[in-house]
Formats: C-alpha cells, sequence, structure tokens
C-alpha cells in the first residue's frame, strides 16, 4: 500500500481496518481515516469509531515512536548493571575449581614419588595410582583450556556490548516528520481508541498509548 497505515491501523472496537478517505467541505478538502466496517453499513456494526484527521493521527504516532525511542536509555541501564555480571561470572567457579584439583594431583603425585622410595610399597598399585592421576590431570587440563577460551569470549563480548549500550546512551534520536518506511519497520498495529487516544503496539510488543488532538 502507498500509505502505512492502510495495513496498520484498525478500530479498536470492531477491530476493521480503517481507510483514507477524502473529505470536502466548503471547498476545502480534509483527509482522514475511517472505520471500513463504519463507512460501508454505517452505524449498523461499528456505532462507536471515530473519524480521525491524518494530521492528527500522524503527529500521535511520531510521540509515540518518540516515547519507544526514549525509553531505550532504561533499557541500556537495564543491560549494563546486569549481563556484565552474568558474563563475569560464567564459567569462573568451575575454573577455580579445576584450578584447585590440579593443585591437589600435583600434590598426591608427589607424595607417590616419595613412596615408591620406600619398602614394601606394591610397585603396580603405585603405577596405577600414578596412571589415574594422569588421566584426571590431562582431562582436566582440556577442559580448564576450553573453559579460559570461553571466559576470553565472555569478555569480548562485554567489551561489544559496553559499546553498543554507549552508543544507545549517547545517540539522540527524535522524529520530527512521519515517515511511512519507518512506520512499517517498526509498528505492528495502531489501535484507535477514541476521538482522543490511539494505542501503538511496537513489532515485539511494547505498546505506548497517545492522545490526538
Amino acid at each position: 500500500s502507498k500509505y502505512a497505515l492502510t495495513e496498520l491501523l484498525i478500530c479498536g472496537h470492531c477491530g476493521t481496518p480503517y481507510r483514507r478517505t477524502t473529505w470536502a467541505a466548503r471547498g476545502k478538502k480534509q483527509i482522514v481515516w475511517r472505520c471500513i466496517s463504519r463507512l460501508e453499513h454505517g452505524k449498523k456494526y461499528c456505532p462507536d469509531s471515530p473519524t480521525i484527521k491524518e494530521e492528527n493521527l500522524h503527529q500521535g504516532i511520531i510521540k509515540a515512536i518518540n516515547n519507544y525511542y526514549s525509553c531505550r536509555n532504561d533499557i541500556a541501564r537495564i543491560l549494563k548493571a546486569n549481563i556484565g555480571t552474568v558474563l563475569e561470572c560464567q564459567g569462573q567457579e568451575e575454573i577455580i575449581a579445576a584450578e584447585n584439583r590440579l593443585k591437589e594431583i600435583d600434590r598426591a603425585r608427589n607424595e607417590l614419588v616419595g613412596l615408591i622410595a620406600t619398602s614394601g610399597c606394591d610397585e603396580d598399585k603405585l603405577d596405577s595410582e600414578f596412571e589415574k592421576l594422569y588421566e584426571e590431570e590431562q582431562s582436566l587440563s582440556e577442559r580448564l583450556a576450553m573453559l579460559k577460551s570461553k571466559n576470553q569470549t565472555s569478555a569480548e563480548t562485554q567489551a561489544k556490548l559496553d559499546k553498543i549500550i554507549d552508543m544507545i546512551e549517547h545517540e539522540k534520536f527524535e522524529l520530527e516528520t512521519f515517515d511511512n518506511v519507518l512506520v512499517r519497520k517498526l509498528i505492528e498495529c495502531v489501535k484507535v481508541l477514541s476521538k482522543t487516544e490511539i494505542l501503538v503496539i511496537f513489532k515485539g510488543g511494547y505498546e505506548v498509548r497517545t492522545e490526538i488532538e
């Protein structure tokens, strides 16, 4: 459609889409939007749907979009306070546990070496213990390397996130004129609640109630 609102604007009373219509009065033309059910059937199926001037609709939607963008600062602060902590803690406890166990294995190996010099020790049993310790050490070393690699990835992710958050917090955005393309990209639908109020539902579910003149 040539007009974004042809696809998005619906009646909050009956759920029927709105249609763009030209009114002519005293030689002057005025663009308005009306519920299709009201247009085609009068008040039979939708007695309460209001007629809205296009200019007022546009201004109301612009206010809703600016409200939507102004909330990004709050979202950025929440992200900054929480996701950094999550990334920082990811895998840290397991890394510490693995490092501590490797130290214990090293001590146990040293104790076994000391026992070799002790007479009466079962060498086959000692060899078996050495093998068990070696296998566990290898497995833990591989696991530790993987965890540290993931931790490095988390740090890089955090750095990228910080950059994005900084951009969101400092980028100034304010829509001044109605833009069909932007409206299609951002908005799921617009419900006409009354002659003075619309509900703008953004893609993703965020809703903004806006007064119109």
